[in-house]
Order: structure tokens, then sequence, then C-alpha cells
């Protein structure tokens, strides 16, 4: 019996350094943001991702908040629900629609009528992971694609 300890402590020791490896951020790249619709309720929109998951197993994306300026338009935030698996050690493209209420989108149409078409996202992407929630920080600047 005492032959088989070391056996049992070194198997149970680097079964335990597997469950206690860090979760790695899965890496969110902006790929273009759009303005697809407007109207008298509001602008619609949508930002496209190129989501990167380095961990050996799948990551569910599952919200995003996000915050959306255009030009010198005050900022305008939002949540996304997502329900997206990033596959494991993969890169999944993620589309996500955008929303601007009439109020937020006159000051946003106002931006972009005028010539505005520079915009600045401020985002916080949530992972879920068998060890708990990541959350990534974005930021991103660009030009509005129409």
């Amino acid at each position: 019996m005492h032959r088989l300890a070391p056996v049992v402590i070194a198997l149970v020791a680097s079964g335990c350094a597997m469950f206690m490896k860090s979760v790695e951020k899965p890496k969110v790249d902006v790929r273009d943001v759009a303005v697809t619709s407007a109207s008298f309720t509001g602008l619609d929109g949508e930002v496209r991702l190129d989501v990167m998951n380095p961990n050996p197993v799948g990551v569910p994306l599952r919200a995003v908040d996000w915050q959306l300026a255009v030009g010198s338009a005050q900022a305008v935030s939002g949540r996304i629900e997502l329900s997206e698996t990033i596959p494991a050690k993969g890169t999944a493209p993620v589309t996500a629609a955008l929303h601007l209420d009439a109020a937020h989108a006159i000051n946003v149409g106002r931006a972009i009528a005028g010539g505005a078409s520079d915009y600045t996202l401020d985002a916080r992407f949530y992972f879920a992971t068998a060890l708990g929630e990541v959350a990534v920080d974005v930021h991103h600047q660009g030009t509005l694609v129409r």
C-alpha cells in the first residue's frame, strides 16, 4: 500500500493541476460597425466581430454591453444577449444587432448627416466558462460602413 501512495499522490496532483489551469481570455477583433437602416423609431446597425478562443474547449459568448459614439455625438449604450459558442482553439465570426432608439438616433443621425463617419466602440464581452464568467473589454475606433 505504501508503494502506491507516491503514484496516487502524483496522479491526484496532476489532475488538480489540470483543473486549476486558468482559462485564457478570448480575443475579440472588431471588423466593422454598419448602419443598416434608419426610421422614425430609431437607427439599426450591426457590429461584425472575429472572436478567437485560445482554450481547449468551446466557450459560450453570452452577452455584450456596448457603448457607441459617432463623431461628436454623445455615446449611447445597450446590451446584446447572445448564444454563440466559440469553438475550441478557433475563431468564429459573430454579428450582433445594435439598436438606437429615436431620441439617441437623432444625435447620431445629425452627426452622420454632418459628415461624421468615425466611431468609437467600447464593449465588454461576457463568456461563460466552467470556472465562472470571463469578461473581455474592447476599445475600438473606426469608420462606419454605410
